[in-house]
């Protein structure tokens, strides 16, 4: 199965094809140009390069959230309408998750935070077991001082507040925090594909209108209106 990956829910987005398990492209989007501009120069290249064309995807696969609003409406909104013009299946996968997908055999607390504004992160926690993630909290929109109150478990922190929030972790954590090498840190686009054929698999629906952003929380826009 041929799957076209898209995530532009940080500075550091990409666009990829998967097959099956292999990676057989991958563009990375961190330049200093909105994910509106190099997104679609990026999905032409990455085709050309791998000389197929959309037709020949089988599922897109789009990471919905959260993360910056507009890179979240940017990359959902490209996924829907070139699915739904090609009359594809389509996937959103949730970013948090993808995150705790690249620690499958820790015995630690896994906590992605993705840098959320405000003074806050966008988090939630997971557990490994048997190469199994399960998350066991809510999706939240929290600040860190608030995240880390109380927290007395071994925990690895991995995503975009790790080099925003580092220190304050540092602080209230001690000997406790745990901070995995760069490339654990992002969202990878084999673990997208994956999370997205057991979507599939488990009978998710995967008509792209149904797809929407996972905010956690309402947007500044959606604040000022109200």
């Amino acid at each position: 199965m041929r799957i076209l990956t898209i995530d532009t829910t940080t500075n550091l987005g990409s666009v990829a094809l998967v097959e099956g398990d292999i990676l057989v492209g991958q563009f990375d989007l961190n330049l200093p140009l909105t994910h509106n501009q190099r997104l679609i120069n990026a999905l032409k290249a990455l085709l050309d390069f791998a000389n197929i064309t959309l037709e020949a995807i089988d599922l897109f696969a789009v990471v919905k959230g959260p993360g910056s609003f507009t890179g979240v409406r940017i990359g959902v909104a490209t996924a829907k309408g070139l699915a739904y013009a090609l009359g594809k299946p389509l996937i959103g996968v949730n970013g948090l998750d993808a995150i705790a997908h690249n620690f499958p055999y820790t015995s630690y607390l896994i906590c992605p935070i993705i840098d959320a504004r405000k003074k806050q992160v966008f988090t939630a926690f997971y557990e490994a077991k048997d190469g199994q993630i399960k998350r066991i909290s809510d999706y939240q929109s929290i600040a860190p001082e608030l995240l880390l109150k109380g927290l007395r478990r071994r925990t690895i922190f991995a995503g975009t507040g790790v080099e925003i929030y580092q220190k304050i972790i540092k602080e209230k954590m001690k000997e406790r925090c745990f901070f995995p090498p760069a490339q654990l840190q992002r969202i990878h686009p084999q673990i997208i594909a994956r999370l997205a054929q057991e979507a599939i698999a488990q009978g998710g629906n995967s008509d792209p209108i149904t797809v929407v952003p996972f905010y956690i929380r309402p947007s500044d826009a959606e604040l000022n209106k109200k």
